[in-house]
């Protein structure tokens, strides 16, 4: 896929998932159930794509590692506590999960359209999203705990599903299968736009109601959140600057581009229909910030 379609083609996607959860959510409802099965199949192509040697290289380089790890999972949850003055609890809630959550799949993709370090980008969402199966549920019990009965183990269970799964089935599946696996994930770039589409319709669908309830407050939450990302990648990408363009833009989209996906599935198991807003509006925000991004860096990627 050229880069053109790539950018194009992508944000479409995601666009057309957005669109038809708001106007067609009874569709959307018919594969609720399967949505965390769909968010596993997405997984599996993320650990699919990591290489032992890169995995070996980028953990060797521990200081860009570390400063992706402190953006993902310190600066961007304290950054959500700003949330709490304005929004409702159950809101509140949804930003936290929402602004913790690991770096999305797609991170890699975008570091490649951005001329990042595709290999370091993959790493580190990997590792983030194991590493988010105890932080995404610490971030909520610090923040959130105060303010609801939360209990952060159903949670961690269901993290452990959803990521460590698919991470110990690609680990056993390289072992018994000695194949070129670059090759496979190559040629399933247009399934795995499928998948996110299914996703993000199904995801979106229980919670539209909410949504469409109090607009302006949507409104305002696709504000703060597209601020909060703008915010965090503007930081990561600045002070990353010290390892060089490439990995610096790695660190910024890892930093802003979630699992909006991961958020989606957990946020409508643990808390229901109401704490949807705010997960929607990241999906919104993060892809307004990248085609942003993509006219900011429109010289940098046409050299």
């Amino acid at each position: 896929m050229s880069t053109f379609l790539a950018t194009s083609v992508t944000p479409l996607v995601i666009i057309a998932g957005i669109v038809l959860g708001f106007l067609l959510p009874a569709v959307g409802l018919l594969w609720k159930n399967y949505i965390g099965l769909l968010l596993v199949v997405l997984m599996l192509f993320l650990y699919l794509r990591i290489d032992t040697e890169d995995t070996k290289n980028s953990v060797r380089d521990a200081k860009p590692l570390g400063w992706a790890l402190l953006m993902t999972f310190v600066f961007m949850p304290l950054l959500a506590l700003v949330g709490r003055v304005f929004f409702a609890p159950i809101l509140f809630s949804g930003i936290v999960l929402a602004l913790s959550s690991p770096p999305a799949a797609a991170t890699g993709f975008w570091a490649r359209i951005f001329k990042g370090d595709i290999a370091f980008a993959l790493v580190a969402t990997a590792i983030s999203s194991l590493f988010a199966v105890v932080t995404v549920p610490a971030s909520m019990l610090l923040a959130t705990g105060a303010i609801s009965s939360f209990d952060p183990y159903p949670m961690i269970l269901m993290l452990a599903e959803l990521i460590l799964v698919p991470a110990v089935t690609v680990l056993l599946l390289k072992k018994a299968v000695h194949i070129e696996w670059g090759r496979v994930t190559r040629h399933t770039a247009h399934f795995e736009l499928v998948v996110v589409f299914l996703l993000i319709w199904g995801s979106i669908a229980p919670g539209i109601e909410s949504v469409r309830e109090n607009l302006l407050q949507f409104g305002l939450l696709n504000v703060f959140m597209f601020a909060s990302l703008g915010l965090g990648f503007s930081i990561a990408f600045l002070v990353g600057r010290r390892f060089g363009y490439a990995r610096a833009i790695s660190v910024g989209i890892a930093t802003c581009v979630k699992n909006a996906g991961l958020s989606l599935v957990i946020g409508l198991t643990m808390f229901g229909p109401s704490v949807v807003p705010p997960l929607i509006a990241n999906l919104v925000a993060q892809n307004l910030l990248i085609v942003l991004l993509l006219t900011c860096f429109k010289s940098k990627l046409t050299k």
